[in-house]
């Protein structure tokens, strides 16, 4: 009897399949108002553009699905050169799309258009957990070079060689960050950590990373003084000059928050709606817990929380290192950006547009977001040989540590 090539995890397919249909209905939810206040109909275009989409996102999740996970990690740096392509294509005519101040954009065919950051968190992902799959650990101990020229051919070149990875992903959130966009950048050099971390880097490099990250980070908000603005008016948001003003969507979204209660006020009887532009996007949550209160909200935010520790869970009883730490990615992924999108909807965070995974609406997030879920199941999934496979190789392999006459050998190795 033929044997199945794949056994998808029902969980992980539920969970992330009800958090997009969640998504659908507050796309519109969220969105009627300010459609009808900006005369475009009941039926807002976000929601029309998420439907568009999600026969695409789910056509990627299962194409993604279905390959091999040895070729995915054979391509891994194919898949990441082409994600710093779109990025560098977002920021130079005439592919470049500007929207809302913002070149995240490029613009394809007709009104087709995507976002490359969005692709880029999952290029990141799987081009990291191939680097760390075949990385051995340092040495412990570095044996004492007798020049200095040696020092450099065999340490600090060896060591150089293995920090460009985080430098190419390093070029990737600067490109990011030029569009601008500083939130998903924050949101790859996440996951990049986390890969890194279970990956095996040391100590050492791991605290010479964060510091490297400070830095930048510092630097980020010395180029963009608007973001050091933003940063200081939003522990002020609640002053009156700054009410209406900096941090009146902040401020908004708190109130709608509160006001929430334990149950919410009732489907469709939202106010915040009706005042924020971003209720579809970054502050959605503003309207799930206004409306259905905190229940409504954990129980979005447990959903999520569910998928990320499944994640998790699987990648613990993996034995293969590239698929192991493609799945800690993934879930890095998703568990950071959507507690950072609920930190900047209830005022903890200054908003840093962030979204929350598969309930925002966004059309290039919802098919990247699927096709990570593809990825996982691929990567995940144990394929087992064919049986005519098993018994033609295994002679083959028995003997390869033998000499001619038949005796067992060591390997050099």
């Amino acid at each position: 009897m033929r044997q199945r090539l794949a056994i998808h995890d029902p969980v992980i397919l539920l969970l992330a399949g009800l958090l997009t249909v969640i998504g659908l209905f507050f796309a519109f939810d969220a969105g009627f108002v300010r459609s009808l206040q900006h005369g475009r109909g009941a039926v807002p275009p976000e929601f029309t553009s998420q439907l568009e989409f999600l026969p695409l996102a789910l056509l990627a999740g299962w194409v993604c699905s279905r390959i091999r996970p040895d070729m995915l990690r054979r391509w891994s740096k194919a898949v990441w050169t082409v994600c710093l392509v779109m990025l560098v294509m977002a920021l130079v005519p005439p592919f470049r799309h500007t929207m809302n101040g913002a070149d995240r954009w490029v613009k394809v065919i007709g009104p087709l258009q995507f976002q490359p950051a969005e692709f880029a968190k999952l290029g990141a992902i799987i081009y990291l957990a191939a680097v760390f799959a075949k990385r051995s650990a340092w040495p412990a101990k570095i044996r004492k070079q007798p020049s200095f020229s040696m020092w450099v051919d065999n340490v600090a070149s060896a060591k150089l060689k293995r920090w460009l990875p985080a430098v190419w992903v390093v070029a990737a959130i600067a490109l990011i960050e030029k569009e601008p966009d500083m939130g998903t950048g924050l949101v790859i050099a996440a996951a990049g950590f986390a890969i890194a971390t279970a990956g095996g880097a040391t100590k050492r490099s791991l605290l010479a990373g964060i510091a490297i990250a400070i830095v930048l980070c510092g630097v980020m908000l010395v180029a963009q003084p608007y973001r050091r603005v933003r940063i200081a008016n939003h522990f002020q948001r609640w002053e009156q000059r700054n009410i209406d003003d900096s941090g009146y969507q902040t401020v908004q979204s708190e109130i709608a928050m509160a006001s929430g209660g334990l149950r919410g006020v009732g489907s469709g009887a939202g106010h915040a709606k009706h005042l924020m532009p971003a209720t579809t996007t970054d502050f959605v949550m503003a309207t799930v817990a206004e409306e259905y209160g905190f229940i409504g909200a954990i129980v979005v935010l447990g959903m999520l929380g569910a998928i990320v520790v499944r994640l998790l869970y699987r990648a613990a009883a993996l034995e293969d290192r590239f698929a192991r730490l493609t799945l800690i990615g993934v879930a890095t992924w998703l568990g950071f950006q959507g507690c950072v999108n609920l930190l900047q909807a209830n005022g903890t965070l200054p908003p840093i547009g962030i979204p929350f995974p598969f309930v925002s609406s966004g059309g290039s997030s919802l098919l990247a977001l699927w096709a990570a879920i593809g990825v996982t199941e691929a990567v995940a999934v144990r394929r087992p040989a064919p049986t005519h496979a098993i018994v033609e190789e295994a002679p083959i392999a028995a003997g390869r540590d033998r000499r001619r006459d038949g005796r067992a050998r060591l390997s050099r190795a």
